[in-house]
């Protein structure tokens, strides 16, 4: 008769090679899917809906490492499709301009499509707001069947209205400002007839889509489209205010970077000198 000791170090053993074996059946699955990193391995929640039946995009959001900070990121060799004007006020942009966000002005839309900082959602059935953590700015987009104003006051995030197309968001805005303002972290530039179209979805928990054309007959010869996804984050919004101890604007240059060319403010502040001995 085997002692109990036999017996368990019996089962222990088959416990441990069935489960070595389950989990490596689990790991040739997750690569023949392509899947990588602790995300894919969260199973997804089905996207939730407001009272009304539509789908909840409230949340706060933030991108994830889905293609470069620019609206040229979906187009082939991410060439826009400049008119002679659009050419120029890039190059100006690159030449002569300072980033106005630099500068502590609001960067408005697409920029902050496309920036990497959180926001938030939050919404009603006849109004959606989004808050951005970034210059601790907002927008508002009613949703009630109203149309643009017939001349509206220009602004960094435009005059926005909302309705909902089956499942999808979407989010019309003109009456921009045009000058002081770039459509991306690159300096491509965006012109006082920008009409922007944003079409959110939110195919999952937590994934959020959008979808987005740029009309602006000013500067591109046809509409520019690029698709943005964020990430649902667990994450309180914080104040930010940008002009406070703002030690880097006087050696900030133009174009992309401070007066070397390159972005920080260490590249171009001298390290202080020793103070001296008492």
């Amino acid at each position: 008769m085997k002692s109990p000791f036999i017996w368990q170090s019996l089962v222990f053993s088959s416990l441990v090679g069935l489960s070595l074996a389950c989990l490596a059946a689990y790991g040739q699955n997750k690569a023949a899917r392509g899947e990588a990193g602790s995300n894919s391995e969260h199973i997804t929640k089905p996207a939730p809906r407001t009272a009304d039946g539509k789908p909840d995009l409230a949340g706060v959001w933030s991108g994830g490492q889905d293609g470069p900070q620019h609206i040229g990121r979906d187009l082939p060799g991410q060439a826009l499709p400049y008119t002679p004007a659009g050419a120029a006020a890039y190059q100006s942009n690159l030449n002569k301009e300072i980033d106005p966000s630099a500068l502590c002005i609001l960067e408005g839309v697409p920029r902050a499509i496309l920036s990497g900082q959180p926001f938030e959602i939050f919404q009603r059935p006849n109004r959606v707001a989004f808050l951005y953590e970034r210059d601790t700015s907002w927008k508002i987009i009613p949703v009630d069947g109203r149309q643009h104003p017939k001349d509206p006051e220009p602004s960094y995030f435009g005059d926005a209205v909302g309705s909902w197309d089956g499942d999808v968001f979407v989010i019309d805005s003109t009456g921009f400002k045009g000058t002081k303002i770039w459509a991306d972290e690159t300096a491509h530039p965006q012109s006082d007839e920008l009409h922007l179209i944003e079409r959110f979805t939110r195919p999952d928990y937590d994934h959020l889509v959008d979808n987005v054309t740029i009309d602006d007959p000013k500067y591109y010869t046809k509409p520019v489209t690029f698709k943005r996804t964020f990430i649902l984050r667990p994450y309180e919004l914080i104040e930010q205010s940008c002009t406070e101890n703002n030690l880097d604007q006087k050696h900030i240059g133009v174009g992309l970077g401070t007066k070397d060319g390159t972005r920080g403010y260490t590249k171009n502040n001298a390290t202080p000198a020793a103070a001296p001995k008492p």
